[in-house]
This record gives C-alpha cells, sequence and structure tokens, in this order.
C-alpha cells in the first residue's frame, strides 16, 4: 500500500539575514566597464536571476527598457537606452556553465536568440517548479514568494512608461523585485521538490517548455481570430495564408499585428475577398493607409484561395459527451487530479480534462493509444499508474486530513 498525502509548502523561519540583503537597492548600470564587471561577479557565482521590462505596443519586436540580473548577494538593472551593446548579457545567458532563474520567463528569453543566434542554456522557470511544489499553475510570482517566505510583495507598476527616463525610485524598485528573491526562492523550491520526489520531472519540464519555437506559428492565432468559430476548410486555409502574410508584413513595417491588420479585418476579407484598393479600404477596421500600402500583397493571397492546401485542424472541436461518458469521464478526472493532488503536482501542468475525455473514449472505441509519450515524465508520474487505475489493477481510497485530501494507493491483482 502506498500513501500520498498533499504537503504544505514550508515557509522558512531563518531567512532574516536574507531578508535584509533582499532589501538593499538595486546597482544601476549604464556603461560597458560596469557591465563587465558585473558579467564577471555572474560568472564567479555560477547563478543568475534574470528579467526584463519592455514595451510591445507599437513595434513588431517588443522594446526592452530595462534587464533585471541578481545573484545571492547583488541586483542590478541594465538600462538599455544608455547602453544598447547587451550581447555580454545574452552570451552569459546562453552559457550552460550559469544556472539562470526566471519566472513566467518565456517571453524574456526570446531576446537572446534573436540577438545571437543561439537560445538560453540551463534556465530554471521557478512558476514551473512551483507547480510540482504543491502550487497551482500557473501562479504569479508574489503567490510564490509568500507561499515559500511569508514575504508579501507590495503593488507593481504592471502598466508603467518604462521607456521614460528618469525612472522613479518605485519604478526600480518594483523592477528589481522581479529578480532579487529567485536564487532564495529556488534554493527553497529544489529543497522542496526534492523533498517530494518531482525535481526531476520539473527539471524536464523547465527543459521542454522554455525552448525557443523555430518561425511562426499561425495556429494560436487562429484560434484567437476564429473564437471557435467552425469555418469551412477553404476558409480556414485562406485565413491561415492570411495570418502568415501578416506576420511577414508585420516585421517589414515594425508594427504589432493588431495595429498592421486587426483580427477583425482578416475575418472579413475571408469573406468579403476584396478586389481593388476601394473594397480593401472599406473593410471594417483597416487602417486605409495599410489597405494602400500592403493591397497588392494581400490581393495575392486572396487569388490563391482555391489552391491553397487544406491542412488538418490541430485543434478538432471535442466531440460530444453523452451523458453516461460525462459522468464516467468527470469520476476519472476527479481521481486523476486527486493523485497529483496528493503528489504535489498541479493537474493544470498535466492535462486538461478535454485531452483525458477524448484519449479516455478513443480507449473505448478502437486500439488503445498512449496517453503520454513513453519519455515522457507524465507518463512515469501517472500515465502508467491511469491504466492500471482504468483496467482494475489498482485502486485509489480516499479520505481526508487538515492537509486534504489522503489517498491510500494498493495494488488490487487477485490470485486463482
Amino acid at each position: 500500500m502506498k500513501k500520498l498525502m498533499p504537503t504544505t509548502v514550508r515557509k522558512s523561519h531563518h531567512l532574516s539575514n536574507a531578508m535584509m540583503f533582499l532589501q538593499t537597492p538595486p546597482r544601476m548600470i549604464t556603461t560597458a566597464d560596469e557591465l563587465s564587471e558585473f558579467i564577471d561577479h555572474v560568472r564567479a557565482a555560477g547563478l543568475c536571476a534574470y528579467d526584463t521590462e519592455f514595451i510591445g505596443e507599437e513595434t513588431y519586436h517588443p522594446q526592452i527598457c530595462l534587464v533585471q540580473l541578481a545573484t545571492t548577494d547583488m541586483i542590478a538593472i541594465i538600462d538599455p537606452i544608455a547602453l544598447p551593446d547587451l550581447d555580454p548579457v545574452w552570451e552569459m545567458l546562453a552559457d550552460p556553465a550559469v544556472k539562470k532563474l526566471v519566472h513566467a520567463g518565456g517571453v524574456d528569453l526570446k531576446y537572446v536568440p534573436r540577438a545571437i543566434g543561439c537560445e538560453a542554456a540551463n534556465v530554471i522557470d521557478t512558476q514551473i517548479a512551483a507547480a510540482f511544489a504543491g502550487l497551482p499553475w500557473p501562479v504569479g510570482l508574489a503567490r510564490v514568494i509568500d507561499a515559500f517566505t511569508g514575504h508579501r510583495l507590495g503593488k507593481g507598476h504592471t502598466f508603467t512608461n518604462w521607456d521614460a527616463r528618469p525612472l522613479s525610485r518605485q519604478q526600480l524598485r518594483y523592477a528589481a523585485d522581479d529578480v532579487r528573491y529567485l536564487p532564495m526562492l529556488w534554493s527553497m523550491l529544489e529543497k522542496e521538490l526534492d523533498r517530494r520526489g518531482t525535481l526531476s520531472w520539473a527539471l524536464r519540464e523547465c527543459d521542454v517548455r522554455l525552448r525557443i519555437p523555430e518561425g511562426f506559428d499561425p495556429e494560436p492565432h487562429l484560434r484567437k481570430i476564429s473564437k471557435g468559430m467552425r469555418l469551412k476548410p477553404r476558409a480556414r486555409a485562406l485565413l491561415r495564408a492570411l495570418v502568415i502574410e501578416r506576420d511577414r508584413l508585420a516585421e517589414i513595417d515594425d508594427r504589432p499585428h493588431r495595429v498592421l491588420f486587426p483580427d477583425s479585418a482578416l475575418l472579413e476579407m475571408v469573406r468579403k475577398k476584396p478586389q481593388n484598393p476601394e473594397e480593401m479600404a472599406a473593410i471594417r477596421g483597416l487602417p486605409r493607409p495599410t489597405a494602400q500600402k500592403w493591397f497588392s500583397e494581400i490581393v495575392a493571397i486572396l487569388d490563391q484561395a482555391d489552391s491553397l492546401e487544406i491542412l488538418p485542424d490541430k485543434n478538432p472541436k471535442p466531440s460530444s459527451e453523452a451523458a453516461a461518458e460525462q459522468v464516467v469521464v468527470d469520476a476519472l478526472w476527479m481521481a486523476l487530479c486527486t493523485r497529483l493532488y496528493a503528489q504535489g503536482i498541479a493537474p493544470g501542468m498535466v492535462i486538461s480534462r478535454a485531452q483525458l475525455a477524448s484519449w479516455y473514449l478513443t480507449q473505448k472505441s478502437s486500439e488503445q493509444v498512449e496517453l503520454f509519450p513513453a519519455d515522457d515524465w507524465r507518463q512515469e508520474a501517472i500515465g502508467e499508474w491511469l491504466i492500471d487505475f482504468i483496467e482494475g489493477r489498482t485502486k485509489l481510497s480516499i479520505g481526508w486530513g487538515d492537509r486534504g485530501a489522503i489517498v491510500d494507493e494498493h495494488s488490487d491483482v487477485t490470485t486463482n
């Protein structure tokens, strides 16, 4: 019999020295010599927290306004406006000899391959790690810090003019807070993950989720634009081609997608297929200068509508569940979530109910298919158990304690 119990996060009561350091103001870096000195310090430390502040409302690539770095005993804020050559930072981030810490850092890491042609290496995302340590997915930095240290961050400056100079003390404090706690937080998270036995899974998930995808992926844009509408295959193929062309033109113009061609305008083009500049300019929400400048490029796409390749929908509408099937899937989902919570893993990090339902109903109607690839940590964490559970080789007994559900897991193999 195996007992799984949710364990509360252990808040440290020995943080006084660390917290005193964490109150120190950041060091401002505006010259190449200052940057070189601090990067040398980072390399000697072997660990660095990283974050950026940027604005992305008016340009294709977000404009970086601040870079924040922190080791266990020093915090720095780099001003890219005063110091535009940030290659030493990007090269340090790409160096596997230095461990990097981020929180929800996918966007911040995109600067590295864009600048020097290779990705950041040896990166740990504390948002991902927290999902293996008894916290929800996704979870903000302030909530993770509170859970592990009891310290509450002040209100921030999420919506601020980061390109304005000079920056206020409050702005600099907020920017520094995004990195100042990460080294201490990771030391606590690492111990907690090791205690739970989920450390290797968290590190593998960081490695996968923080990879920068190659090229432009139109699928998220298609989902957002269609908003659940079931477009006909030919219309969807045309919309996909327009989304890809919009991305190309937006990069040329250095403008955000929504500014160059709003989503609603792309849908109108699919419906009306304008064939002259006047019809293009009449598209609701489409700026007239944009219609005039890029008319030929858009019409060239529209003229290909009947010959575009029709690709399978990567996110087909889930098949409807009969009432009895819904009850069964709900029960299986509840059992799966309870076991994951008892392991300290957020279910959203593993699978969605829709994915579970699709897999389970497919299992019933056709040949058995794997829920997770054999080399995916999810197969080790829950996939093998789920098959045994469905086929009756193991059972769960669920109780309740002052820390939540208590799960007793035992095999149910009978011998004749």
